[in-house]
């Protein structure tokens, strides 16, 4: 939204923040903590969920651009300890304005940087929500932030050796950008990367599958949040197999934290790449087949030659004997 829209939506929840129960919690309830996504929600809920309400404001089938504020997220800041938020571009807009709504002057504002979707990244974002909650909350979690440590190195560990085992580091892909870290980390060779879908033009398309088709790439990538068709018809295109990994935990059944969704994002690419290697292995029979058929009717029409041959020959000295034959009873 933008213009007069958003100058009003800004002002009615203004006056609908000015309207709602005071931010101060009352004595005994659990201290309410808003997080932007469920990266941070996730991480929130394993390190202390016991201990506090956690508000998540996108879904996770949803990319942050595309969130609306709703005045029951307007409450729950005014009334939040803690704020979790990655600072994002698609986050940007509308999370000043929900801020500035909810007036809370008390409001402890945590931002987390970089990536989450790689082991490394994730490590980092454990760690620095685990300590400004134990901070916050004035409670050791240090047990269960290197607990978490320990579970993202162990996934990460058993990703990469069956990437390893796979030989994925050469396979090309092509993927969605925001999906490219993750690809990159398991080990594939990312040779393009595409936008959201809606921003592409035809000619980016184009050169899309010209890319896909030079670099004989395996995988076309997509991201759940922006689009789950776009790469589908790439990838029919060009032979290649179409994979569909999501950004965020809790979009998918079984992806509640950043190691369930690191092992089924992996899953997906690797069972997509074992699809693409018995496609290829049936092309390759199919060919094979096809060339002992063409192998075999070559040699069909060869002996069919010889034998329409050595018959007119045959044909031919028959002729002449039979001619040589009344010539001589003539002459008699």
């Amino acid at each position: 939204m933008r213009g007069n829209e958003a100058t009003m939506l800004l002002a009615a929840l203004l006056i609908l923040s000015a309207i709602l129960p005071s931010a101060a919690a009352e004595e005994g309830e659990k201290p309410i903590i808003v997080c932007t996504t469920n990266v941070l929600g996730s991480i929130v809920k394993e390190i202390a969920g016991e201990d506090v309400d956690i508000i998540v404001l996108v879904n996770p089938s949803l990319c942050p651009a595309d969130y609306d504020i709703k005045p029951s997220d307007i409450y729950a800041l005014s009334n939040a300890k803690i704020l979790f938020y990655h600072d994002i571009p698609g986050e940007k807009p509308w999370l000043r304005n929900l801020i500035e709504a909810a007036g809370n002057e008390n409001l402890m504002q945590v931002r987390v940087p970089g990536t989450y979707n790689t082991p490394t990244g994730a490590k980092s974002c454990i760690k620095i929500i685990g300590g400004n909650l134990s901070i916050a909350l004035s409670k050791d979690f240090s047990s269960k932030v290197s607990s978490m440590l320990d579970a993202v190195d162990y996934v990460a560990n058993e990703i990469r050796s069956e990437a390893q085992s796979l030989g994925v580091e050469k396979v090309s892909v092509i993927c969605m950008n925001w999906q490219k870290t993750f690809v990159e980390w398991v080990g594939f060779k990312v040779v393009a990367t595409y936008n959201p879908p809606e921003t592409l033009s035809a000619g980016d398309i184009a050169n899309i599958i010209d890319k896909a088709r030079n670099e004989s790439a395996a995988l076309i990538i997509d991201n759940l949040q922006l689009s789950a068709e776009f790469g589908a018809s790439i990838a029919s295109e060009v032979g290649a197999v179409h994979v569909v990994l999501t950004n965020f935990p809790g979009a998918i059944p079984g992806t509640g934290n950043l190691t369930q969704m690191f092992r089924y994002n992996a899953k997906q690419l690797f069972e997509g790449l074992g699809r693409w290697r018995a496609m290829k292995e049936l092309e390759a029979e199919v060919k094979e087949l096809a060339e002992s058929l063409r192998t075999e009717t070559e040699s069909l029409k060869n002996q069919l030659a010889a034998f329409q041959a050595a018959t007119f020959a045959a044909t031919t000295v028959a002729a002449v004997e039979l001619i040589l034959l009344l010539a001589k009873r003539k002459r008699r």
